[in-house]
C-alpha cells in the first residue's frame, strides 16, 4: 500500500489502538455533530480526507497494512535522527528570549501548551500518557489535543472552514465560579465563536461543553455586544461525544 503522507489516525481524531466501534462512532461525529459533510456545509477536500482515512481504518486488512506503514516510516524518521548532527544554538540567543509569559498559551500553536506539561484549562500536572479519553484530575477537562490539521493532518494547508452552529453551550473560565450558559455562534475543528454573558481576557483559557463535544480553548478575542460578550477561541483540546451515549468516558 503506499505510504498515506497524512496520519489517518489524527484525521479521525482517534488513538491508533482504537476499536472499531470508536473509529466508527468519531467518524459520525466529525461528519455530522462537526459538520463536515459538505452537504452540512463543510468543506468538500476535508471530507473526502475523512471518508478516505474512515474507508482504511474500517477495513481490518487496509488497516494492518496501514499500521505496518506507519512502523516502518518511524523507524526510519528515529534512524535519521540519530544520524543527523544536533542543531548549534543562533547566536546570541537565550533559553529565556523567545517563551512565553508564564501562565499563558500560545494561540498560534495547539501543541504549545504541552510543552510544560500542564492542564491547559486550571495548570495541574498532566499524567504520564494523555489518550484520547484522558482528563484533568484537578478540574476533569479533556487533554487530548485537538487535530492539528493546519500541518496537513485534517484540511492540508487551509484553515479549518467555520460552520454556522446556534446550539446551546456551557462555558467555564479559570477563577471564575460556576458554569454559565452561552450560545455558539460557529465552530469548526479548529476553532469558535460564543456568546457569553461575561467576557474573558483575550489569551485565557475557557472550557466549552455541549452534547457533541468538549473542550478547552484559549481565547483569541473578546467583544461587546448588545447582549453580552462575543468570544473567539482557537480549540487546544477535543473530546468528541455521541449524541447517544458518550464515546470516551466523560463527567460534565
Amino acid at each position: 500500500m503506499a505510504q498515506e503522507r497524512r496520519n489517518l489516525y489524527r484525521i479521525l481524531h482517534v488513538q491508533p489502538e482504537a476499536p472499531l466501534e470508536v473509529i466508527r462512532a468519531s467518524y459520525r461525529t466529525l461528519m455530522s455533530t462537526l459538520r463536515a459533510h459538505p452537504d452540512l456545509g463543510g468543506d468538500p477536500e476535508a471530507a473526502a480526507q475523512i471518508n478516505a482515512a474512515y474507508a482504511i481504518l474500517a477495513d481490518p486488512e487496509r488497516r494492518r497494512a496501514y499500521d505496518l506503514s506507519l512502523k516502518a516510516g518511524g523507524a526510519a524518521r528515529k534512524s535519521a535522527a540519530a544520524a543527523a548532527p544536533a542543531a548549534a544554538p543562533a547566536a546570541g540567543a537565550g533559553a529565556a528570549s523567545s517563551a512565553a509569559p508564564a501562565g499563558t498559551v500560545s494561540a498560534h500553536d495547539p501543541a504549545a501548551w504541552l510543552a510544560d506539561r500542564a492542564c491547559p484549562f486550571c495548570r495541574h500536572p498532566l499524567p504520564g500518557v494523555v489518550r484520547a479519553d484522558t482528563r484533568c484530575r484537578h478540574c476533569d477537562s479533556p487533554l487530548f489535543r485537538r487535530p492539528a490539521f493546519e500541518r496537513g493532518e485534517l484540511f492540508g494547508r487551509r484553515s479549518s472552514p467555520r460552520n454556522a452552529r446556534p446550539i446551546g453551550a456551557t462555558l467555564r473560565l479559570p477563577g471564575v465560579a460556576g458554569d454559565h450558559a452561552v450560545r455558539l455562534r460557529d465552530l469548526s475543528l479548529g476553532g469558535l465563536s460564543l456568546l457569553s454573558p461575561l467576557p474573558a481576557a483575550p489569551r485565557s483559557a475557557m472550557r466549552v461543553m455541549t452534547a457533541g463535544f468538549d473542550g478547552v480553548a484559549v481565547v483569541v478575542g473578546c467583544q461587546r455586544q448588545a447582549e453580552g460578550w462575543l468570544l473567539h477561541g482557537e480549540l487546544l483540546t477535543l473530546q468528541l461525544l455521541r449524541q447517544q451515549g458518550v464515546y470516551v468516558s466523560t463527567k460534565v
